[in-house]
């Protein structure tokens, strides 16, 4: 154990600030390397890859669930919150990878999936058979059938509702998910203290962080108080400051800016995703412009309080674009999803970040944007070499590949040929794993994987850049400019080239060399310009 790990007390907020400057990667476990040849991703395949992890320079490895499901909705619908699922390893195989982490100076984030269970978790099970039972209140049920709407599903034209009818319990539950995600009544004092136990019980085995999946919904029905939002997620803050003060927690919340800062009060949360910026981007990259993004920053500073944002490209779920009105969200997808069959949810595009990229240079471009905006940078598993996707394969899983590590058989991932997993590989077109893969790319000085290693050096000798007061710098419309301190980021979101006034005595260290008074289309530039 760590001296960080052994503090107690004290400035909380202080120790949790290792998360305003740390690159995140999120790993889809089933899908990022099989350790054990049965073919499917497993603890030990992550173990096996942290050196790779590491030189992307990673300070902190989100896991997606791990734990005991069936894998529906790619393994959030959870039965056991205190277990890993056999088929990706077991608890020692978790703490081998938590320390040999460590080892590398790579906290670990976890998955909190608490909004609710599977329908097969043994206290669903319980509740529906017995009406006397304890359990029947870790849930929200009605014995008559409330109004509903598919609107008020989280996934619209997949779920008609949010009430399902269980004959076993003879009553509606409630499920803002899918009909097997049983919302869990969060009011209930001893579903509260249960999660908290779910918590030790992770910190214990090394656990850095947990990302509160859903935040937005947790606390977001008609009965629900008012203040239990509050409540609750202070209540959570205050008790991890008893423990282990250095554990940070983010959230996953899709909402406006002024409503950020309710987030942040009392230190509630530590780091919140971007989707506002995130949507700027995709907003300015269409209308080749800086402005929406640059405002978007502004509007988010200026909300945001203490706390700081994790900002993204994409994730591993839809490239949700709520956060737009409904002309600019037409925008985007007239550009980024021309075919009805990227869309889904009617709210989003299924596609990878790398497919919709209309350029190599744009893509490149938004690799290094994305590490040079106020917050922290997150990439998910195979983004960092230009993964593709495959619109054949159902809803968000159009995005969910096996990692392509080599261009053999499976492109690597697993030496069982004959798996399933190895049967959702992609070989062909071009993203597929003989075109796309990390053995090729550390090879080449002009890869995207070169470029985001080179870009994480720059970030070590930078540590300001991110974290540190910034401030917009005026340039052309379509290039964002930030300073922070000494170091200026300038990207260019247009297609044309744009005429940039740059001090005669900056240093090129990133980039294109913008000290000539040009940026190309899509060109960026790092540079070291000792302020005015």
């Amino acid at each position: 154990m760590t001296a960080e790990r052994e503090k107690k007390g004290g400035a909380h907020e202080g120790e949790r600030s290792w998360v305003a400057g740390t690159t995140f990667y999120g790993v889809d476990v089933v899908r990022f390397y099989d350790g054990n040849g049965d073919g499917l991703g497993d603890l030990p395949g992550i173990t096996e890859k942290l050196d790779h992890i590491a030189s992307l320079g990673v300070g902190c490895l989100w896991l997606l669930p791990f734990y005991p499901s069936d894998r529906a909705d790619n393994g959030y619908a959870i039965t056991d919150y205190i277990g890993v699922d056999p088929r990706f390893g077991s608890l020692d195989d978790f703490r081998v990878l938590t320390g040999e982490a460590h080892r590398r100076g790579i906290r670990i984030l976890l998955d909190l999936v608490v909004h609710h269970t599977s329908s097969k978790h043994p206290w669903f099970q319980a509740a529906e058979s017995d009406q006397g039972s304890r359990y029947r209140d870790y849930y929200v049920w009605s014995k008559d059938e409330p109004e509903d709407s598919e609107s008020k599903s989280v996934f619209p034209h997949e779920e008609d509702g949010i009430w399902d009818y269980s004959e076993r319990a003879q009553a509606f539950y409630r499920h803002r998910f899918y009909r097997f995600q049983p919302d869990l009544h969060l009011a209930n004092e001893e579903v509260w203290d249960n999660i908290k136990r779910v918590v030790d019980f992770w910190i214990a085995l090394g656990a850095d962080g947990f990302r509160i999946d859903a935040a937005t919904l947790m606390f977001s029905e008609p009965d629900d108080s008012p203040s239990m939002f509050a409540e609750r997620f202070d209540d959570l803050r205050r008790y991890l400051d008893d423990r282990a003060p250095y554990v940070a927690l983010i959230g996953e919340a899709d909402v406006p800016a002024h409503d950020l800062g309710s987030y942040f009060k009392n230190g509630r949360f530590d780091l919140l995703y971007n989707f506002i910026a995130n949507n700027a981007a995709y907003l300015s990259l269409t209308r080749q412009s800086a402005r929406p993004l640059a405002a978007s920053l502004t509007t988010v500073r200026e909300a945001l309080g203490p706390g700081a944002m994790l900002n993204f490209m994409r994730n591993l779920d839809e490239l949700d674009l709520e956060q737009l009105d409904e002309d600019e969200r037409a925008e985007v997808l007239n550009d980024f999803a021309p075919q009805e069959d990227m869309h889904i949810y009617g709210r989003g595009i299924r596609r990878s970040w790398a497919a919709m990229m209309h350029t190599e240079d744009q893509l490149r471009m938004t690799m290094s944007l994305l590490f040079a905006l106020p917050g922290a940078p997150l990439l998910m598993n195979g983004q960092e070499i230009g993964m593709g996707d495959d619109l054949g394969r159902s809803g968000r899983d159009a995005v969910r590949l096996p990692m392509q590590w080599s261009p053999e058989a499976a492109g690597g991932f697993t030496a069982n040929e004959g798996s399933e997993g190895a049967g959702t590989t992609r070989a062909d077109g071009p993203r597929g794993y003989l075109r796309v893969n990390v053995r090729d790319q550390s090879d080449r000085p002009d890869s995207l994987l070169t470029l985001v290693r080179d870009i994480a050096s720059v970030r070590r000798r930078f540590p300001q850049v991110g974290c540190g007061d910034w401030q917009q710098v005026d340039a052309p419309e379509p290039v964002l400019a930030l300073r922070y301190g000494n170091m200026l980021t300038l990207h260019n979101l247009s297609r044309e080239p744009q005429q940039v006034e740059v001090a005669s005595d900056a240093r090129l260290v990133l980039g294109v060399d913008a000290t000539q008074g040009e940026l190309p289309g899509y060109g960026f530039s790092w540079l070291e310009a000792p302020e005015r």
